[in-house]
């Protein structure tokens, strides 16, 4: 049996640096997106459960479809946050170039 020498693995030449993970323009994405995360879950079930009772007579029918409503309107409005986001941000290199 002969014994094979490992060597380390030779590191990345790809690296993150902690500048751009951390950056203003990070931690505004991930606060939107934990916002809507959060909007997802505690919107339909709260609307389902105040409408339960107090506007549908006990019917889960009817408050389900509000809380399927409901939901839709939360990631309609994350798709017009990230699309308006998105707009905002392809228009700075177009005004950079111009500047030149």
């Amino acid at each position: 049996m002969s014994s094979s020498s490992s060597s380390a693995p030779a590191s990345s030449s790809v690296s993150v640096s902690t500048a751009n993970r951390f950056s203003p323009n990070n931690r505004a994405t991930v606060a939107k997106l934990a916002f809507f995360s959060v909007a997802m879950i505690a919107f339909p079930i709260g609307t389902y459960f105040l409408t339960v009772d107090s506007y549908f007579g006990g019917n889960a029918t009817y408050a389900g479809i509000s809380a399927a409503v409901v939901a839709n309107l939360v990631l309609f409005a994350y798709v017009g946050v990230a699309v308006l986001e998105d707009s905002k941000d392809s228009r700075s290199p177009v005004n950079i170039k111009k500047q030149q």
